[in-house]
């Protein structure tokens, strides 16, 4: 039973890391098509940030920064981050991203309980994540040494449960960033900045970033079994 477990928990991590590598892929070849395609609103994506912002009476600062799909929403600072590329152009693929982005702005502004729940557990787990390595090591030092057995797998099942944290940290974002993406096409429609056709084509910028969250969830989730079966098969042989 523990074989085939371990064959299971390998084959998810190679199809996670397959899943992560065509959703890279998805988004540069999607994101590259679709911004050299402008919109018909003519409305760069500051313009648009601004636009969103101003309408929905939002308490957020609109900032630019350097990179390429950096964009992001600071809820911490309230402060909107949009990529130079995005900011200053006028494509499907820089309005939808931008878009997304303000959906994270709306959430926060509207108390989204997943949005909320996301920011905890990531907090957790950026706080437990330093402990993670140390812990297994040295309940394996202590496993292995025989000392202390079971200090030793205390250690060890506490990295487990801290890694648990990352898994549910996934589980949360997944959710939280679909909803975004689902604001983000609502506005663009509501605001009458793209035709159905060009939501149609932002809507597949957008279906293609998440496909990264998916991936994202898969790793932690095949690496989360390994861990898992790693402390079991321990508890076996002690």
């Amino acid at each position: 039973m523990s074989t085939i477990a371990y064959i299971i928990a390998s084959s998810l991590l190679i199809v996670a890391f397959i899943v992560a590598l065509v959703a890279e892929i998805k988004v540069e070849s999607t994101y590259s098509k679709y911004s050299q395609i402008e919109a018909q609103s003519g409305l760069t994506g500051g313009q648009l940030a601004q636009k969103i912002i101003d309408s929905a009476g939002l308490n957020v600062k609109v900032n630019v920064i350097k990179g390429r799909l950096t964009d992001n929403y600071d809820s911490s600072k309230g402060v909107l981050n949009i990529s130079s590329t995005n900011y200053n152009s006028k494509s499907i693929a820089a309005l939808g991203v931008v878009a997304h982005e303000c959906g994270h702005a709306l959430q926060d502004a509207q108390d989204y309980k997943p949005l909320r729940i996301r920011h905890s557990v990531i907090k957790t787990t950026n706080m437990v994540s330093k402990f993670l390595l140390p812990l297994l090591i040295i309940g394996l030092i202590f496993d292995l040494m025989y000392i202390g057995g079971v200090t030793g797998m205390v250690f060890i099942w506490t990295a487990v449960c801290f890694y648990a944290l990352s898994v549910i940290a996934n589980l949360v974002t997944l959710p939280v960033e679909l909803n975004a993406s689902s604001r983000a096409l609502k506005m663009l429609k509501g605001f009458e900045i793209m035709d159905e056709e060009e939501l149609g084509q932002s809507k597949k910028v957008l279906s293609a970033a998440a496909l990264t969250y998916l991936a994202s969830l898969l790793i932690s989730l095949a690496y989360f079994m390994r861990f898992l079966l790693f402390a079991l098969s321990r508890i076996s042989d002690n």
